[in-house]
């Protein structure tokens, strides 16, 4: 799955979630869709506005949110067919004279205000910024290297007025920051829990709990590795510190014999080293503990390591 085909499924998400809204719920809506994708146009003297996506179930859907506020409003659907390095069909829906959806919808693209009656209410800003999300919104899929949800917008004061219902939300801190991006001004979410919930907040629950399971796995996996690759490191350092304690104990070994060791740890301990060269200083403790049947810790093993190392300096090992 890549980063399209997750965004695709959300979008798809939303509609499946919005599709028996009231007309009331719809224009909230349907003004963060259009206030963000349409584009005017003025051709034998009409005007024209023209809205234009690659997801044939978001357009689909608007077509038909549009024709239940205003059923009698002029409407064209169309598509088109990609150019041969960017294959992907492209939806289009045209309105003759839109004035009065415009007015309905309280869109005035000379304005970036947000009409206050649209986000007056929770639910009101639930649906705003989901029409928002349908129309400039993506997401990467939790599988890959980074967290990432954003919303693309054409210009700086719109992203700011955003902003500003985003922060009206009750009991929420979406942490959303923003960057400019070639033309565009970019808000976006990095943390996978804020992303989560804000999935959940804009209705996209499927997509939310897909993500949820998904990012789970992920960082089960990344715990895994992390654990596998800090085992395969202390089993290399244990390893490595064995050899040398080992050379250690031979040494006094063939100098003095372990025999005339007159302290007891000590001694044990360097038979111990010899029967389990790949055992750690845990499990070192817990066999001398066994053998002694007093608790020896792993601070007294390496403090015992230590005089086994001065002994063999002191009968003249010579470091390599």
């Amino acid at each position: 799955m890549n980063l399209n085909s997750f965004t695709k499924e959300i979008k798809e998400d939303i509609c499946n979630a919005y599709s028996d809204l009231s007309i009331e719920a719809l224009i909230p809506l349907l003004s963060a869709f259009i206030r963000t994708l349409g584009t005017l146009s003025f051709r034998n003297k009409n005007e024209f506005l023209t809205l234009e996506i690659e997801n044939s179930k978001v357009i689909k859907f608007i077509y038909r949110a549009i024709k239940e506020v205003l059923p009698d409003i002029e409407i064209h659907f169309s598509f088109r067919k990609g150019m041969k390095l960017n294959k992907s069909t492209k939806y289009i829906i045209e309105i003759t004279n839109p004035n009065e959806l415009l007015k309905l919808l309280y869109i005035n693209y000379l304005d970036n205000k947000i009409n206050t009656s649209l986000t007056n209410k929770e639910r009101k800003i639930k649906t705003y910024l989901s029409g928002l999300f349908l129309a400039s919104g993506s997401c990467n899929n939790p599988k890959s290297s980074n967290y990432h949800l954003e919303l693309s917008l054409k210009d700086n004061d719109f992203a700011l007025a955003i902003l500003k219902v985003i922060k009206k939300i009750k009991g929420k801190n979406f942490e959303f920051k923003e960057i400019k991006r070639r033309n565009n001004y970019i808000l976006y979410l990095k943390r996978s829990d804020q992303i989560s919930e804000f999935l959940s907040f804009i209705e996209a629950n499927e997509s939310c709990l897909k993500f949820e399971r998904m990012r789970l796995e992920r960082d089960f996996n990344n715990v895994t590795n992390r654990l596998v690759n800090c085992d395969v490191y202390n089993y290399n350092k244990t390893i490595s510190n064995s050899k040398k304690q080992l050379s250690y104990i031979e040494f006094i070994e063939n100098k003095i014999g372990l025999e005339s060791l007159s302290n007891e740890k000590i001694k044990l301990l360097c038979l111990l080293r010899k029967e389990y060269p790949e055992y750690n200083y845990n499990e070192l403790a817990l066999e001398m503990s066994k053998k002694l049947s007093v608790n020896i810790s792993k601070s007294n093993i390496n403090h015992l390591f230590r005089k086994i190392k001065e002994l063999a300096l002191k009968l003249n090992y010579e470091e390599n």
